[in-house]
């Protein structure tokens, strides 16, 4: 006859990690994930046209992670949208910027000016620099700050307690 433990081990559930936006994920299924997430996208990125859609199936799975991780702190999924809110802003202001830029240098651009050139790309470089940061300072944010202790309104800690 096989002893029962009174500790139940828990499996770790892939899918529910990666396509589920319900529930509470833990910090360090939380990298895992992101890890694989990661390393998918850098495999992916190899391939010329299959890869970029790839890519972009992608962004569910990495959802799905960041949604649970914000529910384990008590707080909504829909802060994971910060990062590509910004995103998404920052592209079009970069693309107006250097479209600005161009447009207003036209002649200088002609000569293959440097400084021209400098100055069509060197604001959008800063507006680059600093929508990096935004993503991974929210990266760390939810990366590293510890779970909400007990249950909350997504369910159960998965630490257990």
């Amino acid at each position: 006859m096989p002893m029962e433990s009174s500790t139940q081990v828990q499996s770790f559930d892939w899918k529910q990690l990666f396509f589920s936006f319900e529930g509470r994920t833990r910090r360090s299924h939380f990298w895992i994930g992101w890890l694989v997430c990661l390393g998918l996208g850098v495999v992916f990125g190899w391939i010329p046209l299959l890869g970029l859609i790839l890519s972009v199936a992608l962004i569910w799975p990495n959802l799905a992670i960041t949604v649970k991780r914000l529910h384990d702190m008590g707080h909504s999924g829909w802060l994971a949208a910060i990062p590509y809110v910004i995103g998404f802003a920052g592209g079009i202001a970069a693309f107006v910027m250097i479209g600005a830029s161009a447009i207003l240098n036209a002649s200088a651009l002609e000569r293959e000016d440097p400084v021209a050139i400098f100055a069509l790309i060197g604001p959008a470089f800063g507006l680059f620099g600093l929508m990096f940061l935004v993503g991974f300072g929210f990266l760390l944010w939810i990366g590293v700050t510890d779970s909400q202790r007990g249950d909350n309104r997504f369910g159960p800690n998965p630490k257990g307690f």
